[in-house]
């Protein structure tokens, strides 16, 4: 197994905040790649979301993307921490009406959900018909501090993945997104 920095585990996911949080949360300033398959860079997150969203009514059936995070710390116990992407359109029959704009939810223990809209001249996506980009981030680590204490970081590598995406995208206003994730709507 490869042992990285933060800045090389799914790259270009986690830059700055993002990065140092993922550092704190699995407590390791060395991450493991233990699957290529699991450790798709901004770049191939963003090209996945596109071909999901230009599949029209199939959007559902696409491929998605998953980034999973290990911390190099452990022996027995390996703290991880899992990031899945995946898009829906008006096309989505999952994909409620009034779901719109950016939307937080950190209502699960050691999860946090994150959507937003993005119109993108690359996706062929408009105002009209955008496409949804969801993130779960997912901490899989028994033994960490847990939520009470790290709410604020689950926060920041969420917000680090759907803002570079976005960026990757270059959808229109950075999706709706803040530019810091203390800034994002209440979840």
């Amino acid at each position: 197994m490869t042992r990285v920095a933060a800045d090389q585990v799914c790259a270009g996911l986690f830059p700055g905040d993002g990065g140092r949080a993922l550092e704190r949360v699995l407590e390791s300033k060395e991450f493991l790649l233990r699957n290529e398959k699991w450790n798709p860079d901004v770049r191939s997150v963003a090209q996945v979301m596109e071909n999901a969203y230009r599949s029209g009514g199939r959007i559902r059936q696409m491929p998605q993307s998953s980034c999973e995070v290990s911390g190099a710390g452990g022996v027995s116990h390996i703290p991880t921490a899992l990031v899945r992407f995946t898009a829906s359109s008006k096309w989505d029959d999952s994909s409620a009406a009034s779901d719109h704009g950016v939307w937080v939810s950190t209502r699960e223990s050691k999860v946090v959900y994150l959507a937003y809209d993005c119109v993108s001249p690359r996706v062929g996506s408009a105002v009209d018909a955008p496409l949804r980009v969801n993130i779960m981030f997912q901490e899989q680590w028994q033994e960490s501090k847990g939520e009470d204490v790290l709410r604020p970081d689950y926060l920041a590598i969420t917000h680090s993945a759907a803002l570079a995406v976005a960026k990757e995208l270059r959808c229109v206003d950075d999706g709706g997104l803040p530019a810091r994730a203390v800034d994002l709507p209440a979840g």
